[in-house]
């Protein structure tokens, strides 16, 4: 059975993963540190006092447990080859801000409604009652008209993704004849 504490920290993982990776800048690193926070905060549940901010404890938890693993690997040398693969090549930053204009169209072209709720609710990260009593409608209404709003989003972004590789095509086969003499 799950105790009230183990729920929390439960709900806590998606915000202690996203901060892992902001301290980390790897997924994998991440998680591990997340673990390793989990493991210690179940260690250390006893020293946890009831009514505080569990989230705050775990992100320090988090914090002080990566501190300890930069300070352990001072004294560590990495390959030069690692170096320069990991930290001195830039990934490309064009797909993200293609991606976030093609998203950004796409939600404009949204109904009001559908725009306002998932502002609500997916940008501002208010629960189904709060977006309810802003919009002085039913519970009810605010979920079904989220889950049209996401669908319609995601039809119309996979239509913008059809669109987008058809046009690729197209400029490829203007260009496979000059592609292929090379």
């Amino acid at each position: 059975m799950v105790t009230s504490f183990e729920a929390m920290m439960i709900d806590c993982l998606p915000h202690l993963r996203a901060y892992g990776r902001s301290l980390t800048k790897d997924p994998d690193m991440a998680d591990d540190l997340v673990q390793d926070t989990i493991v210690r905060a179940i260690g250390a549940r006893e020293s946890f006092q009831e009514g505080t901010n569990l989230k705050a404890w775990l992100f320090t938890i988090l914090r002080n447990k990566f501190l300890d693993d930069r300070r352990r690997k001072r004294g560590y040398f990495e390959q030069i080859e690692t170096v320069v693969h990991e930290r001195l090549v830039c990934p490309p930053s064009q797909d993200a801000a293609v991606e976030f204009a093609n998203v950004a169209t796409v939600f404009w072209s949204l109904s009001a409604p559908h725009r306002e709720i998932l502002m609500l609710i997916g940008v501002n990260g208010l629960n189904y009652e709060e977006a309810a009593a802003i919009l002085g409608c039913p519970i009810g209404t605010v979920r079904s008209r989220l889950s049209r709003a996401r669908t319609e989003l995601q039809k119309k972004l996979s239509a913008a993704d059809a669109e987008g590789t058809e046009a690729e095509l197209r400029a490829l086969g203007r260009h496979l004849p000059a592609l292929l003499a090379a």
